[in-house]
């Protein structure tokens, strides 16, 4: 059964007692937990140039940072070792991807100072050992992206759904385990069951990333609009239905008020031809003023 939610939000006591600062470590700040930003961070980039304690892990140490002048006191627990350029969490690539029976694309879980690496990958029951050198740093995701599978992808590792025309359906991530499994949910996908009926698994390797900047036109943008919940669509046709009595409404007063001012119009044309032809016929008589009013004809009075 997958889990609704990650247990706990921190660094626990073991994952910050793994690894040991020493002083010329190159350091960073440690990123949130299931988190892709790197925004704000106290220490982009930092050596070590001092310990207060060096076997208490609750200590602090002093960290060079470039550009600022004087070393900067850090709680030990903020900071990460950098490797090579790569620190525990990292998401990384194999170089050659030979084995077909594992995703290539996986998460570091320690890198020694001499570069050997263990990794955990899809597919593999234990972590895979190596050296630095077999990988290339790969995209990250965390909870909150939208995915769905690449177009060159026609048998994925883990059942994923479609849309109606066969085309594959973009999930918000909900959760990425220790090995680099998403689970992913589909709110645009009406369910119904428990909690985890619509949860799926995806390998990493076999995704992209979905945004609205991604989306090259508007019909995408919308299908990517739909994504977000499966009430977007019913919502959207019933405003459609409603604007459009609106203006069914709107545009029968104003045909009706336009032919009410034109039958008003033609009785007036029809009253005034009347009198026209009554002072033509007053005048014709012989010159008499009194004669007496005959009707116009008919075809006078649709002349």
């Amino acid at each position: 059964m997958i889990r609704e939610k990650a247990g706990g939000v921190g660094y626990t006591e073991w994952f910050l007692a793994k690894d040991h600062l020493q002083v010329g470590d190159m350091v960073r700040s440690r990123k949130a937990p299931n988190s892709c930003s790197s925004k704000n961070m106290d220490v982009p980039e930092g050596t070590v140039v001092g310990l207060e304690r060096d076997t208490d892990q609750d200590g602090f140490v002093l960290v060079r940072v470039h550009g600022v002048h004087d070393p900067i006191r850090v709680h030990v627990s903020t900071l990460e070792r950098v490797t090579f350029g790569l620190a525990a969490g990292d998401w990384v690539r194999l170089k050659k991807e030979d084995n077909k029976k594992h995703s290539p694309v996986g998460v570091l879980h320690s890198i020694n100072r001499d570069g050997s690496v263990t990794v955990a990958f899809i597919g593999m029951e234990t972590l895979w050992k190596g050296d630095y050198s077999e990988f290339h740093m790969a995209k990250p995701y965390c909870a909150g992206q939208f995915v769905k599978l690449k177009s060159s992808v026609f048998s994925p590792r883990f059942e994923w759904p479609r849309k109606r025309g066969g085309e594959w359906m973009a999930g918000r991530i909900c959760q990425v385990l220790p090995n680099g499994c998403l689970v992913v949910k589909f709110p645009g996908r009406l369910t119904i069951g428990g909690e985890n009926s619509g949860s799926f698994l995806s390998d990493p390797a076999e995704v992209e990333l979905v945004s609205f900047d991604t989306c090259p036109t508007v019909v995408k943008k919308y299908q990517h609009l739909e994504d977000f919940h499966w009430a977007v669509r019913p919502l959207l046709i019933a405003l459609g239905l409603f604007t459009a009595m609106k203006m069914g409404l709107f545009v029968g007063k104003k045909v009706g008020r336009v032919r009410s001012k034109g039958k008003n119009h033609d009785i007036v044309v029809v009253t005034n031809d009347n009198q026209n032809v009554e002072g033509q016929s007053g005048g014709g008589g012989g010159g008499s003023s009194g004669g007496a009013w005959r009707p116009p004809k008919v075809t006078d009075i649709f002349r």
